[in-house]
């Protein structure tokens, strides 16, 4: 496919190229594959850019700098820092962590320099970025680390925005859910699809492909950043991406320790952002017993169902049972992707944006006055405007020839149990409805209901 890299990061660029006449030291994070050496090198075309190898010796490596850059030969690490420095070079040091593994003395001696420098007024322009979230918190927010404090900005880099993806590939809105939905608003990922091939024939031919980067993908993001511990997180992502989303699920896993889990989860949810609790809409947060838990990122989210799940059929080489499966359940995982990317439109207010929505999410819970032994509800999002007390209900269908007048009938049935603020602000609330499918049967008209299928989609975007 097409260079995606720079799809608006216009306001990365701009802070970045503000720093060039300044002193700084940039630290710049973000998830594997997001895009982060390639934002850093076109804002800095100049620089030095020194890359930090794994698995290599110390000497080694300063000599291969020296080579690379094509300076004088020095003995050393920091000797090379100080003559581009002087020579008012910005220097990008990528994967800086791997020293952790090679010479944990650099670190020590970059402090050192750094403050000297400082004292002396002399040029700092140092950007730091890695692989690894979890090395790079270490080495810069640690308290004991060498280079704690040092930093002078900061820069975490998030997805591309979706809609800016679907404006440049220039494909059909449902086709671009389903690669959506594998590979959320990650770059790199876009980058390695063929042009015209059907998302679910690219996929199965990966799966039956033994050196397929899909294979492995999500292994190598969990040995980089938890090492030792990566079977107990590899556990709870499975565990997630299958269904088991309730702490109690999670902590069978872990013969019941309760304790331990939330340990687990609390690291994969603040300090990695790769997991999030989710509670009814209508709750509070730090107060509602009904949390969940889900993956947040569309990729891991993927590979864990699809791929890691499915690890002893492909280790055998039994890859028709695993495309099978790919194939079979695939459908339903896109249309789980769909409630949350409907979701997104709302917040970012490419849908509805005169009303104001401001917050968007699942809601469930118990009915009033259930009779037959059906006593829960579940709508699929309830968005609210708290200032006109404005209250949004919406149904995802990932089909075909959706009957609206079915939903709609069922929709409103299940607003009626949705409590906002105890039930105060039931006689002032203005309730709105939207179902949103890939086709409908008839689109009808009624009242505060919208009707959106992907055609209706694509062109809001």
């Amino acid at each position: 496919m097409k260079n995606i890299q720079f799809i608006n990061r216009k306001d990365e660029l701009k802070t970045l190229e503000s720093l060039k006449k300044k002193n700084f030291f940039l630290v710049v994070r973000g998830r594997r594959r997001i895009g982060k050496t390639t934002l850093i090198r076109k804002a800095f075309p100049d620089a030095a850019y020194i890359f930090i190898w794994p698995n290599k010796t110390y000497e080694w490596i300063v000599n291969e700098i020296c080579a690379e850059l094509d300076i004088p030969k020095f003995s050393n690490f920091i000797e090379i820092m100080r003559y581009l420095l002087d020579g008012n070079r910005i220097v990008i040091l990528d994967e800086f962590q791997n020293f952790l593994n090679i010479d944990k003395s650099v670190f020590g001696e970059m402090q050192k320099m750094v403050d000297e420098r400082k004292m002396k007024n002399e040029r700092i322009r140092i950007i730091v970025s890695g692989s690894s979230h979890s090395l790079i918190n270490k080495l810069f927010n640690a308290e004991a680390a060498p280079l704690y404090g040092r930093r002078t900005h900061e820069m975490l880099l998030q997805e591309l925005p979706a809609e800016e993806i679907f404006s440049h590939l220039k494909i059909g809105m449902e086709e671009f859910i389903k690669i959506w939905a594998v590979f959320g608003s990650v770059p790199y990922y876009y980058t390695i699809m063929e042009s015209g091939i059907p998302i679910e024939k690219m996929i199965a031919g990966m799966i039956e492909r033994k050196d397929s980067m899909l294979l492995d993908e999500g292994k190598v993001v969990l040995s980089m950043e938890f090492g030792k511990d990566s079977k107990s997180y590899s556990t709870i992502l499975t565990a997630i991406a299958e269904g088991r989303t309730r702490l109690g699920e999670i902590a069978a896993l872990f013969s019941n320790k309760k304790g331990e889990t939330i340990k687990y989860l609390d690291t994969l949810r603040k300090e990695f952002n790769l997991v999030r609790r989710v509670t009814p809409i209508l709750s509070d947060p730090k107060k509602s017993r009904e949390g969940i838990y889900e993956i947040s990122d569309n990729f891991l989210s993927f590979w864990f169902y699809f791929i890691d799940k499915q690890r002893a059929y492909i280790e055998q080489e039994r890859l028709g049972e695993a495309v099978s499966f790919f194939k079979d359940n695939f459908p339903a995982y896109v249309g789980r992707k769909f409630e949350k990317f409907v979701a997104y439109l709302i917040k970012k207010k490419i849908l509805f944006p005169d009303y104001d929505f401001a917050k968007a999410g699942r809601q469930w819970g118990r009915m009033r006055g259930a009779e037959g032994g059906k006593d829960q509800y579940e709508i699929d999002i309830v968005a609210l405007n708290e200032r006109t007390k404005g209250m949004l209900f919406c149904e995802c269908k990932w089909q075909d020839d959706v009957n609206a007048a079915k939903i709609f009938a069922e929709l409103r049935g299940k607003a009626k149990h949705a409590e906002w603020d105890g039930g105060k602000t039931a006689g002032s609330r203005k309730d709105y409805y939207a179902i949103f499918a890939k086709s409908f049967k008839e689109k009808i008209k009624e009242p505060n209901l919208f009707l959106y299928d992907l055609n209706d989609l694509g062109k809001m975007l």
